[in-house]
């Protein structure tokens, strides 16, 4: 499964149109500039998910990753704060 979620160098290079060789003397450059996903410390790969992205909005936006956990938001903590203080008394 782990498989699918990565994208080797040779697909993503004819996904954007280029050679093999354009794209790994370019990769950051198009990263910097245009949003480009960065490739993956494990070699010539890049996350599918984010190149999908980048391809589908035609490199005009860069890709912004979804939180991998449900975290509350700040003001939702602090009221949390709040009530737990109301409730047992007393502020940190």
């Amino acid at each position: 499964m782990l498989a699918n979620e990565t994208a080797p160098l040779s697909e993503v290079a004819k996904a954007i149109g280029r050679s093999e060789g354009w794209l790994m003397r370019h990769w950051l450059k198009i990263h910097e500039q245009d949003g480009f996903p960065r490739k993956l410390s494990l070699g010539w790969v890049w996350p599918r998910r984010q190149v999908e992205a980048f391809l589908r909005t035609g490199g005009a936006v860069p890709f912004i990753a979804e939180a991998a956990n449900e975290n509350v938001p700040s003001d939702a903590l602090i009221a949390i704060g709040e009530s737990l203080a109301d409730r047992y008394g007393g502020r940190a």
